[in-house]
């Protein structure tokens, strides 16, 4: 087990990972500045330090917020490397399929849901005049963001490959798919704000009109493939002339 300062400087150097992103290399050389406390630590004799970094010199690319569980994952496998227990060539081979599995997990349930998921309850909030609650949801998801990152670098650093069981029970594949519901819902919520108050239409005729909206898009973009920058782009000029009085709704 590495000792606890070295440990917090590697998760430290977790957030600017991306500072060392290069187009060739990727998080390269952000993951080798990660890496370097802890090796020094595990690798006290040169030689060996250098053929430990040798096998972090390829293209290396991860989700951000998972980035932690992959580091963790990694100095584990290495601790044993450094004891003998396991080869050196045990981490190529480990590496690369955690990287693109915490990847997609990442891009899925961050990216592509709860991120989104903020946006458009803080859009909410401040289209409401709720600017206070929209700075309370900003900053406790802040600091949920960084509790996962330090339970799950800490959570793979003691269990190592065995820890890949515990983020499957997280489930966050699935929880991404319920929060894209909810996301749905908040689209219609905001929809809804936005609706010109003298409009023939009232607020909730407009407002069923546009969860029948939400439920077309949703079906041309699962039948059509068709990108939603376009349906956004669509809204986003339906709302402008409907607000400079160019379309009679």
């Amino acid at each position: 087990m590495l000792p606890r300062r070295t440990a917090l400087a590697c998760l430290a150097r977790t957030l600017l990972v991306n500072a060392g992103v290069t187009a060739r290399g990727m998080q390269l050389m952000g993951q080798l500045y990660v890496l370097e406390p802890a090796l020094r630590h595990l690798y006290p004799d040169q030689d060996r330090r250098a053929e430990a970094m040798s096998r972090y010199l390829v293209h290396s690319n991860t989700h951000p917020y998972m980035l932690p569980f992959y580091v963790g994952t990694v100095l584990s496998l290495e601790s044993l490397i450094a004891a003998g227990s396991l080869p050196g060539s045990t981490v190529p081979v480990v590496r690369q399929t955690l990287g693109s599995t915490l990847s997609a997990i990442g891009d899925g349930f961050f990216e592509g849901a709860l991120l989104p998921c903020w946006a458009l309850l803080c859009v909410a909030l401040l289209v409401g005049d709720c600017i206070t609650p929209a700075l309370l949801v900003t900053g406790l998801l802040f600091l949920a963001l960084l509790a996962f990152r330090c339970c799950s670098f800490f959570y793979a650093l003691k269990y190592g490959i065995a820890g890949l069981a515990g983020l499957k029970r997280l489930d966050l594949i699935n929880w991404a798919g319920r929060i894209k519901f909810c996301n749905a819902g908040l689209i219609t919520l905001i929809l809804w704000q936005l609706a010109p108050r003298e409009a023939p239409l009232s607020p909730w005729d407009f407002g069923i009109l546009s969860v029948a909206a939400v439920l077309a898009a949703s079906w041309v973009v699962g039948r059509w493939r068709l990108p939603r920058i376009i349906l956004w782009l669509a809204l986003l000029c339906t709302l402008i002339f409907m607000d400079e009085r160019l379309l009679g709704v």
